[in-house]
């Protein structure tokens, strides 16, 4: 064999490993489009900027603004494992994240009907308009098990003919608007023109309305109690002997500078967090000196239990009793056992009325909506 025919198979040889090492780079970079595209992780801007809540106790029936979410407490689905069309991976039953989440009680969901199997990547290659900083938060993406005919949360690898997706009408910084519900569905149209599928016309009016009433629910029931103990300018609270309370009690120290205790099913009982600027924090608490803390009980986002409620306010006498402070309400004024009776009534009041509308306190719906 000559120089000249070594030479051309040897450029043959290079030509066919670059075409195959551009392919599976051309693969991977559609499979992390589409993991980006199926999994949120963006500030939710259709809805504004979040307010930052109000320092300190508030227990009233206002639509109480709430911190921006770390991932942690944010409710977001897994996706599954699964290359086949249509047949996501059945969920494990104990990991609640991976069922469907989409609810036309606090979702805006348009369907697409696609004439052949759609892979994922390529979905999330023309949804990209609605993966976006505007949108990511607030969109949920399913796909429709064929075999079954149940939904589940986009699997990256998997192949759908028939495609959901939804737009959370309200959070706790109220309700969608109306611009906001246009962008989305013409993001939708948008997106199904370039899949060649069929999609619903939307009820814009419909949806608006029903986003509106959804706020005025929300704003109802939507509840934090606060129970403050506060010393004096002489009188302040060390940082070691709080944290040696709070850990006492079965409460954990989080990356938000609270110390927070969930219940045996994993969901948040009531946290505890300083009534001063300053959060708790491993690397400061030991040195911290504290004029107040304060016991907070978020009521929609809490399943309804006498216990809890009960364990949230035997944590704020123990916390009162041990730091040698006064008990008091969000004015800053003592509040006796009357009062705490009062506001336990008040549960009974708020959890009637998110069962009647279909979404109880603590439920999955409760944790999307009051976020």
């Amino acid at each position: 064999m000559s120089d000249l025919q070594l030479g051309l198979l040897g450029i043959g040889v290079i030509v066919v490993v670059a075409v195959i090492a551009y392919n599976k780079w051309q693969e991977l970079k559609l499979r992390r489009r589409a993991e980006a595209a199926f999994a949120s992780g963006h500030r939710d801007v259709l809805f504004g900027e979040r307010a930052e809540a109000v320092e300190g106790a508030q227990a009233t029936a206002a639509w109480t603004p709430a911190r921006t979410a770390d991932a942690t407490d944010r409710v977001e689905h897994t996706l599954g494992d699964t290359g086949t069309e249509g047949t996501p991976a059945r969920p494990d039953e104990a990991t609640l994240s991976v069922a469907a989440e989409l609810d036309t009680a606090v979702d805006f969901i348009l369907e697409l009907d696609c004439a052949r199997p759609i892979a994922a990547q390529d979905l999330a290659h023309h949804a990209q308009g609605l993966v976006d900083e505007t949108l990511a938060e607030s969109v949920r993406w399913e796909g429709r098990d064929e075999t079954h005919g149940e939904w589940y949360p986009i699997d990256p690898a998997g192949r759908y003919r028939h495609m959901r997706v939804g737009l959370q009408l309200a959070n706790r910084s109220g309700a969608v608007s109306e611009r906001g519900l246009a962008l989305f569905s013409r993001a939708v149209q948008e997106v199904a023109l370039a899949l060649g599928a069929k999609a619903e016309l939307p009820d814009l009016a419909g949806a608006l309305a029903r986003a509106q009433a959804l706020d005025r629910f929300c704003a109802d029931v939507d509840v934090l109690i606060g129970l403050s103990v506060i010393g004096s300018e002489s009188h302040t609270f060390p940082g070691t002997k709080i944290r040696a309370l709070a850990e006492s009690a079965g409460l954990v120290l989080g990356k938000d500078g609270r110390f927070h205790r969930f219940g045996s099913d994993g969901i948040e009982e009531f946290a505890l967090a300083n009534l001063e600027p300053m959060p708790f924090h491993a690397e400061t608490v030991k040195t911290l000196q504290t004029r107040g803390v304060t016991a907070l009980f978020d009521v929609p986002r809490v399943p309804p239990s006498d216990a809890a409620f009960r364990r949230f306010l035997d944590f704020a006498h123990e916390l009162e009793q041990s730091l040698g402070g006064v008990l008091v309400d969000d004015n800053r004024k003592p509040i006796g056992q009357a009062a705490l009776e009062a506001i336990a009534q008040q549960l009974d009041r708020i959890h009637a009325t998110m069962d009647a509308h279909g979404i109880p306190a603590g439920g999955p719906l409760a944790r999307r909506l009051f976020t």
